[in-house]
């Protein structure tokens, strides 16, 4: 059993006590989902046993099993703690009561579908489960991730408040700490340490723990206490002397530096306290310990000379020894700032000097070693008797991990944004696409029709060519929207696409200007990938164009590179298509212009282009990004102005499959009087291929629906040698009618003739029914008639297949 999301086919779990019903509903699924596996259970029990050990991606349960007993099975799942969630959809029948369907929605069935509903409609309500199915993995894979974050920084707070218990109770000198209610008022001492409690002649720190600040308070300074505290808000940090009043009554001097900590909805001042009697020396030494412990860098600069006193994590956060710390005046410190904040810093330092006020500046520091660190400098101006800035102190905290994590987090963000943008311009894109599709079969076919019937020598004719030309390059244009949507439809195969990178620099090197140097950096051993080579190859041409045009004509560097890459959980976390697992990653790297970031941004959106008029449709990087998402795989762009750019592509990577030649295709043979029931509901595609099969000398019945087909092909007893049919119809589909049409005649041959592949769009490689060919729209008429020729003698092998992932022909190893 392979875990749900390491599968390249979905899994299904049926349930139904009737065999006949259940047999029916698995045939059904498996024209929609060709390659799906499908577990089928005829009981409850059969049913929680097949959850527990498959983990299926989508489970389709009748809701009449005996009774009601669909609905209590669908609680049983969803409520089973030893079965990993998936969608459940509940089939009913004709006769189902409201009351009912609430009960099955409320026992956590994700929707409910009428039995006799059409295949279509089935396919539709399967696919969302999947789409379902396929979010709660990601989502709960996000979780695993965020969960493991969330534990290291619980770990990393448990630590720090453990050092920090460490710190306060170790100290030699008094700590304590009280809160301030919601208008900044003294309240009472939260936080108390062992040497305090001793300096005011308590027995033990429970005893003062509770205590209003004022407690404390001498009387006479009482009266000053809440501008002191103002001041400390000001400052956020003070050094003053003052007197605090002992348990005995006595009076004692200590010499406090208070800070004021920020909780978010509380606030609470901190104070380091010594009696006046302990020597400079010593309050030096328990100062510097202090700073240590706090991760901290605190300096204080005198401003006449200069001179800064540094402490705390000097040395950790830059980098410098300490005898080199001790000498690091004002005029050397500046040289730290990074150049590029430089100016910025010092008038922050200048406005603060001037008005003797306090700062807050986050910059960049290089460190002799060559790292930059991103800092939080907080400090304030002390003045002069004169009223002048006198003393700068401070503190500076190194915030680079929280910068870093912060930008992670928006290029998560905006990555997952771009997507859904990306996906719902797909959307539109297709469906457009296959609208004009539709109309340029007829225009290709009828234009080609009358070209048959003009001389070459006349205008006419000339016009006409140049309007199928037109055509033609309208048409190439919609492929690329298809490929964009992922709905123009591909065979697939396993291919290396190492060997399809050797082929596109063959031809880059024969065309590109001998300016451009295009370095082959291909890993020959790589993998092989369950794709499309034509697509592939285009993947690469594109970028590499797009590379040599961002070159010029200055010259430069191409690299191609092509190798194996095993994504981690980080990795898939950045990027809302890539998975955790085996990947092939395609690089193509230049040393042209290089992007801004508002080009970078939109750089794989359809029509964005920053060519010049009459350059380029803006299409090339759309497409794509449409192929390779479609392959299952991810895109990125990583560029800075000046500096080139870099494109990645992920492709999943797969083991024990080789890629198979092509067989040799017989040229397409004249017509021998078949007939042919032709069915469409565009009657401008009906009349191109009408009047071309006619001329040709096939006998030709057409239809505009499914329904006079099937009428016509039972009046004539099925005396047709051909069924040329739409796919998608109002009211009986082209699959539908094929399916009523050979249950009359079963080695009934067709060809489904179709604008884009609306229903390949599951893994897989589609199985079709037997003597059965995909041709798209809009075909040439020479198209058209290979497919005949080619289905009418038999050929097993389709044409032209139009799948969105390839057919499993090995055992995927994991």
């Amino acid at each position: 059993m392979t875990h749900p999301a390491t599968r390249l086919l979905p899994v299904f779990l049926l349930a139904d006590d009737r065999p006949t019903l259940l047999n029916r509903l698995a045939e059904t699924l498996r024209s929609s989902f060709p390659g799906a596996r499908f577990l089928l259970a005829r009981d409850p029990e059969a049913t929680l046993d097949l959850a527990r050990k498959e983990q299926p991606d989508c489970a389709i349960i009748a809701i009449y099993m005996g009774g009601a007993e669909g609905i209590a099975l669908c609680r049983r799942i969803k409520t089973a703690p030893d079965i990993d969630p998936f969608p459940i959809l509940l089939i009913t029948g004709r006769d189902t009561d409201a009351d009912t369907r609430i009960a099955g929605l409320e026992a956590g069935a994700d929707d409910i579908l009428y039995r006799y509903a059409s295949a279509e409609e089935l396919a539709a309500k399967v696919r969302v489960m999947l789409r379902i199915r396929r979010a709660e993995i990601n989502l709960r894979e996000m979780n695993r991730v965020l969960a493991g974050v969330a534990e290291e920084r619980s770990r990393e707070s448990q630590e720090l408040q453990r050092r920090y218990r460490f710190f306060v109770d170790s100290i030699s000198d008094g700590f304590f700490a009280f809160a301030l209610d919601a208008e900044n008022r003294p309240g009472p001492l939260v936080e108390v340490n062992d040497t305090m409690a001793r300096y005011l002649g308590y027995s033990g720190v429970a005893d003062l723990i509770g205590l209003e600040m004022p407690r404390i308070v001498v009387p006479d300074r009482i009266s000053t206490l809440s501008a002191r505290v103002e001041s400390i808000l000001q400052h956020r940090q003070l050094s003053f002397e003052t007197m605090l009043l002992a348990r005995d009554g006595r009076r004692v001097p200590f010499r406090v530096t208070a800070s004021l900590l920020d909780l978010g909805n509380t606030r609470q001042i901190l104070n380091i306290v010594r009696p006046l009697d302990i020597s400079p020396a010593e309050e030096a030494e328990n100062y510097r310990f202090l700073a240590s412990q706090t991760g901290m860098l605190i300096y204080d600069c005198d401003v006449r000379s200069g001179h800064i006193t540094w402490g705390g994590a000097a040395s950790q956060l830059t980098g410098l020894p300490g005898d080199k710390m001790a000498r690091l005046g004002w005029s050397r410190w500046q040289k730290l700032i990074h150049p590029e904040d430089r100016a910025r810093v010092l008038e922050h330092y200048r406005l603060a000097l001037d008005t003797v006020g306090r700062y807050e500046i986050t910059y960049r520091i290089a460190r002799p070693d060559g790292e930059t660190r991103i800092v939080e400098d907080s400090g304030v101006a002390l003045p002069a008797a004169s009223g002048q800035a006198a003393r700068v102190v401070g503190t500076i905290r190194d915030i680079t991990a929280r910068v870093q994590a912060e930008q992670e987090r928006r290029r998560i963000e905006e990555r997952v944004q771009h997507s859904q943008r990306l996906e719902s311009l797909g959307v539109l894109a297709g469906g457009i696409a296959h609208d004009f599709n539709n109309i340029l079969a007829g225009i290709i076919g009828l234009t080609e029709l009358a070209l048959r019937d003009i001389p070459r020598t006349s205008r006419t004719w000339q016009d006409l060519s140049e309007a199928l030309q037109a055509a033609y390059r309208a048409r190439d244009l919609v492929r690329q929207i298809l490929a964009f949507s992922r709905q123009g439809g591909q065979e697939r195969a396993p291919v290396y696409p190492h060997v399809i990178a050797r082929e596109a620099i063959k031809l880059l090197r024969a065309t590109l200007p001998a300016t451009i140097r295009i370095v082959d950096s291909v890993d020959v051993h790589s993998g092989a990938v369950l794709g499309n080579p034509a697509q592939l190859h285009q993947v690469i041409m594109n970028f590499c164009t797009n590379a040599a045009q961002a070159i010029g004509s200055e010259g430069g560097t191409i690299e191609v590179i092509v190798r194996d890459e095993d994504i981690d959980d980080r990795m898939a976390l950045s990027h809302p298509h890539l998975r955790v697992g085996p990947y092939v990653h395609l690089l193509v790297a230049d040393t042209g212009h290089g992007m801004s970031p508002a080009v970078l941004a939109r750089v794989f959106d359809p029509f964005f282009t920053t060519k010049k008029p009459g350059e380029g449709t803006g299409m090339g990087l759309a497409v794509v990004h449409g192929i390779i998402v479609d392959h299952g795989g991810a895109v990125m762009a990583e560029s800075e102005p000046g500096r080139g750019s870099v494109f990645h592509a992920w492709l999943p990577r797969l083991t024990g499959f080789v890629p198979e030649a092509r067989d040799a295709r017989e040229p397409v043979q004249a017509s021998r009087g078949e007939r042919i029931l032709l069915v469409d509901d565009d009657p401008v595609v009906l009349r191109f291929a009408e009047q071309a099969l006619s001329r040709l000398g096939y006998a030709v019945t057409s239809c505009q629906s499914g329904e006079e087909a099937e009428e016509i092909f039972a009046r004539q007893g099925g005396r047709f040698n051909l069924v040329i049919t739409d796919r998608v119809m109002p009211g009986i589909s082209g699959d539908q009618l094929l399916d009523r049409l050979r249950q009359r005649v079963p080695e009934l041959r067709a060809i489904i003739f179709t604008g884009f592949s609306d229903t390949f769009q599951q893994e897989g490689e589609p199985e079709l029914p037997p003597h059965t060919r995909m041709l798209m729209k809009p075909a040439s008429l020479s198209d058209l008639l290979k497919a005949i020729r080619q289905t009418l003698e038999g050929e097993e092998k389709p044409a032209s297949i139009p799948v969105s992932t390839p057919r499993k022909r090995g055992r995927r190893q994991r």
